[in-house]
């Protein structure tokens, strides 16, 4: 498969997870109609709203660059996953938790490069250690089971994003429903990363739905 190929699967994934979110849509207006109390107005993302408003440079980097890059080594690597993968995935979780504990009131551009560093480091002490033969056993099993895997990490890819809306995780119906759009991208950027054999296009696929959604948030804001 060509590059350009690839590239044709990108656009062509990004526009079947559109044909989701509306048919989702659709879905959710019909339920409204009978449920009018099911989606509450308390359930907001306040810390997307407060970065729109006050630096949305900050809020387009963090959405296309960041959360694309850890989010797919977190949730995405371990479907049909090459070595390296795996070293991304071990990578990946630690320097998620890292970056809660890093100071509050340093500039965000820092604390992105000196995550970007730790990245480059823990993955390269990684390589060292763990061999593509420490790691067949796993790769062969994960492999096996794909479909499983794709499944539950677009279940939990879902899951994380409740604390968009809540501080301390709870899980209701209006949630549910709330997070239902990330479960049907989690699934999308799994079937990329499957369909064109790298992690790098669910990364792109993730920037690519992230970024329009934030770029037009921004226009209209």
């Amino acid at each position: 498969m060509t590059s350009s190929d690839k590239t044709r699967n990108l656009f062509l994934y990004y526009g079947k997870l559109w044909g989701l979110y509306l048919l989702f849509g659709l879905l959710l207006g019909v339920l409204s109609a009978f449920f009018p109390d099911l989606l509450s107005e308390k359930y907001q993302q306040n810390f997307l709203q407060t970065l729109l408003e006050e630096n949305p440079f900050q809020l387009f980097i963090m959405a296309t660059v960041f959360a694309p890059i850890i989010e797919e080594m977190m949730f995405r690597t371990l479907i049909l996953p090459k070595h390296s993968d795996l070293l991304l995935f071990i990578c990946a979780w630690p320097l998620f938790y890292v970056n809660r504990f890093l100071p509050v009131d340093a500039h965000w551009g820092i604390k992105l490069g000196f995550i970007a560093v730790c990245l480059v480091v823990l993955y390269y002490l990684l390589s060292q250690v763990i061999r593509e033969e420490h790691t067949q056993k796993w790769r062969n099993w994960l492999s096996k089971h794909y479909q499983f895997v794709l499944t539950l990490s677009a279940l939990l890819f879902g899951l994380v994003h409740i604390n968009n809306y809540v501080e301390e995780f709870v899980i209701n119906a209006a949630l549910i429903l709330l997070i239902v759009p990330r479960i049907l991208a989690g699934f999308m950027m799994g079937l990329i990363k499957i369909k064109n054999k790298g992690i790098q296009w669910s990364m792109a696929l993730h920037a690519l739905n992230n970024g329009v959604a934030i770029g037009i948030l921004i226009w209209a804001n």
